[in-house]
């Protein structure tokens, strides 16, 4: 298939791709796995290939240093306050209490439509027609 875009290739080639996605991004992801470890403590070079130091955030040598630094030069509003995330609220109410006092607050909200082989127990989803989906009424 030779990496032909997907639009120039037959419906039978896109099933055969499909069934071997998966595998094919594992086996690379332990190709490069591989490479980089080898790379990295036996110094070995792969042509056209070079170890770089990654991308990395700023981040403070001492929080505590840092906010009293902030304090004295009259900074107050330094600090940040955000509500727990639901299973760390759940495990501190109890599953019943937290059911009772904030089960009206929480919802699921639908899933992305993702492509699977047929062997997966999902159900499968109907998808309407696309267009219908734009059709003005």
């Amino acid at each position: 298939m030779e990496f032909r875009q997907p639009a120039l290739l037959s419906d039978e080639e896109i099933a055969e791709v499909l069934k071997k996605a998966d595998e094919l991004a594992k086996w690379a992801a332990d190709i490069y796995a591989y490479a980089q470890d080898e790379a990295i403590t036996h110094s070995k070079h792969w042509n056209g290939f070079k170890l770089v130091e990654g991308r990395s955030n700023r981040k403070y040598s001492s929080d505590e240093e840092a906010a009293e630094a902030a304090k004295a030069a009259g900074y107050t509003d330094i600090y940040k306050q955000a509500l727990i995330g639901i299973t760390e609220m759940e495990k501190l109410m109890g599953k019943k209490k937290f059911v009772q006092i904030l089960g009206k607050f929480v919802y699921k909200p639908q899933g992305k439509i993702t492509l699977v082989p047929e062997s997966d127990k999902r159900q499968p989803v109907e998808t309407a027609d696309a267009e219908a989906d734009f059709k003005e009424e």
